[in-house]
C-alpha cells in the first residue's frame, strides 16, 4: 500500500454515515501517514472543516442531515483549495462528474479499492501542492514586479530631475556669458511653465517646451564673443552671424537624444506669428507651440527686466505691449493665456533669485 514520509503527514477529514466505512478509511489512511478525523454526516463535517480547515476531505453523497453535495458546497465556499475526493456508488455517477465540474479533486467508486483511494488522495494532495506553490510564486512575482516598477519610477523621477536641475544650470552658465541676460533662461523658463500648464499641455510634450525654453540660447556658444558681448549695435554681417545661433542650437541638440523634443523650440524661438522672423519665416500655427510660448515670455521678460540698453516697464505697460503685438509677434491664444495668468504669480517668478 503507497504511503508517504512522516514529515508529510496530512490531516484528511472522512465523512461517511456508515461507521463501518469510517472505521476502515481512518485506520488506512492513519496507517499511511495521515492524520484522519472522522463525521457521520455533511452538517458534522461542516463543523469540523471550520475549525480545522482540512486540506484534504473525503465525502460520501448519500447521507442523512446534510448529503455530500451540499457539505462539498459549503466546503468549496469556505476553502476552494481543499482537495475533496467523492466517494460514490454506480447510480451517483451523473453526480460525481457534476462534482468535478464543480471543483472536486477525482471521485472513487464503492466498493472501494483502498490502494486506488491513497494514490488517489497523493495525487489530489499534490495537485492543491502546485496550485498553491504557483499561486505563491504569482503573488511574489506581482510583488517584485511591483516593486521593481517602484524602484524604476523612483530612478526615472530622479534621473528627469537630474536632467532637469543640469539643464538649468546650462541655461544660467549661458546666460553668465551674456551678462545682459543674466538670468533670463531661468525667468523665462519659470514663465513658459505656467502659461504651458495653464494651456492643459502635459506629459512628454509638456517636458520638451521645458527643456526647448531652457535652452533656447544654447546655439550662442558658438557665436563669437566680440559679437555676443558687443556694446554698440551690430553691422548687418554681424547680425547674420547672430541669426545662426538657432541653426547652431538645432545642430547641437541632435546629438543628445533626451533633447531631440526640445530641438523645435530651440530652433524656431525667433519666429513671428505674422512670419516676419527667422530662421525660416514660418507663419501662424506653423510655427511650433514652444516657440510660440516662448515668444510670449521672452518678451515679457524683456520688457519687464532692467538691461544695459533698457529700464524695465511696470507689468501693466507689459501686458499693453503683447495686446498690441497680437497676430503679428504673437500667436492670439497664447498671448490671451498668457494674459490670462495671476500677475502675483509672474511677478513672484520675475524677482525669484534663481540659486
Amino acid at each position: 500500500m503507497p504511503s508517504i514520509r512522516p514529515h508529510e503527514a496530512t490531516r484528511v477529514l472522512i465523512v461517511d454515515d456508515d461507521p463501518q466505512v469510517r472505521s476502515v478509511l481512518s485506520d488506512v489512511f492513519q496507517l499511511t501517514g495521515y492524520i484522519p478525523r472522522v463525521a457521520e454526516n455533511g452538517r458534522e463535517g461542516l463543523e469540523r472543516f471550520k475549525v480545522e480547515r482540512f486540506p484534504l476531505v473525503l465525502t460520501d453523497i448519500k447521507m442523512p442531515i446534510m448529503d455530500g453535495i451540499e457539505f462539498f458546497a459549503n466546503v468549496r465556499a469556505l476553502d476552494s483549495d481543499t482537495a475533496v475526493i467523492i466517494l460514490t456508488g454506480v447510480g451517483e455517477m451523473k453526480t460525481a462528474i457534476e462534482t468535478l465540474k464543480a471543483g472536486a479533486s477525482d471521485f472513487i467508486m464503492k466498493p472501494v479499492n483502498l490502494d486506488e483511494l491513497v494514490i488517489a488522495a497523493e495525487r489530489a494532495l499534490e495537485r492543491r501542492r502546485l496550485i498553491l506553490e504557483n499561486r505563491d510564486y504569482q503573488r511574489h512575482l506581482e510583488r517584485r514586479v511591483e516593486e521593481s516598477t517602484r524602484q524604476l519610477s523612483q530612478a526615472f523621477q530622479e534621473l528627469q530631475e537630474t536632467y532637469r536641475t543640469t539643464l538649468e544650470a546650462l541655461g544660467s552658465a549661458l546666460d553668465t556669458r551674456d551678462i545682459e541676460t543674466q538670468a533670463h533662461s531661468h525667468r523665462v523658463w519659470g514663465y513658459a511653465v505656467l502659461l504651458t500648464r495653464d494651456l492643459g499641455i502635459k506629459g512628454q510634450e509638456l517636458t520638451n517646451i521645458e527643456h526647448g525654453v531652457l535652452l533656447h540660447d544654447i546655439g550662442k556658444i558658438g557665436i563669437p564673443d566680440r559679437i555676443l558681448l558687443k556694446p554698440g549695435p551690430l553691422t548687418e554681417e554681424e547680425w547674420r552671424e547672430m541669426k545662426r545661433h538657432p541653426e547652431i542650437g538645432r545642430r547641437l541638440l541632435s546629438r543628445i537624444k533626451f533633447l531631440e523634443g526640445a530641438i523645435p523650440t530651440v530652433y524656431h524661438h525667433h519666429e513671428r506669428y505674422d512670419g516676419s522672423g527667422y530662421p525660416v519665416g514660418l507663419k501662424g500655427e506653423e510655427i511650433p507651440l514652444g516657440a510660440r510660448i516662448f515668444s510670449v515670455v521672452d518678451a515679457f521678460d524683456a520688457m519687464t527686466f532692467d538691461r544695459p540698453y533698457s529700464k524695465a516697464i511696470p507689468l501693466d505697460s507689459a501686458f499693453t505691449e503683447i495686446k498690441r503685438c497680437i497676430g503679428t509677434h504673437f500667436d492670439p491664444k497664447v498671448a490671451e493665456a498668457f494674459l490670462g495668468l495671476p500677475p502675483n504669480l509672474l511677478e513672484e517668478i520675475r524677482t525669484k533669485n534663481p540659486d
